[in-house]
């Protein structure tokens, strides 16, 4: 075999496992690291989903490969009696270090590796985090300290306010 011959499958082979590499990376969603900056300036907000949803999306830290430092802490609550309350909502209420945190683990969970396989919670933590993604590019700086935190409402038959 000549030595251009060997250069040749070399490179091939260089290439051919930068390409498995990369296949095996998780696929964020465009705009995903700009997504954690802005998260990480929100003092608090709030996801309104129903308790299922959560139960099923909820962060288990498993898919946070950072340590234990990102354990998501979120406090969960029912839903002053009404229409939300009737149809099984819940508050999940968080600061935006800990939002950014669960964003990371949503990615992981809803964007997998093809070598890790796809978790169980798929298919919850791809609509959580597409419902949460948009919601933080909404997001504007507050006007006034009365200004109310940001709620995210994932229920798809409640139409989102403008």
């Amino acid at each position: 075999m000549s030595k251009a011959s060997r250069s040749r499958r070399t490179a091939l082979a260089v290439v051919a496992v930068a390409c498995l590499v990369l296949a095996g990376c998780t696929q964020s969603p465009v705009k995903h690291d700009d997504r954690l900056t802005k998260a990480a300036g929100i003092a608090r907000v709030t996801i309104v989903c129903s308790k299922d949803l959560w139960d099923e999306a909820k962060p288990d830290g498993k898919n946070i490969s950072n340590g234990p430092e990102n354990t998501v802490k979120a406090t969960v609550s029912a839903i002053s009696p009404g229409p939300r309350a009737d149809r099984g909502l819940v508050e999940v209420s968080m600061t935006g270090t800990n939002l950014v945190a669960y964003l990371k683990e949503l990615d992981a969970n809803a964007h997998p590796s093809s070598w890790n396989g796809t978790p169980g919670n798929a298919a919850a933590s791809r609509r959580v985090y597409d419902a949460i993604a948009p919601a933080i590019d909404r997001i504007k700086a507050a006007t006034s300290p009365n200004d109310p935190e940001p709620e995210i409402v994932i229920d798809d038959t409640i139409h989102e306010k403008a």
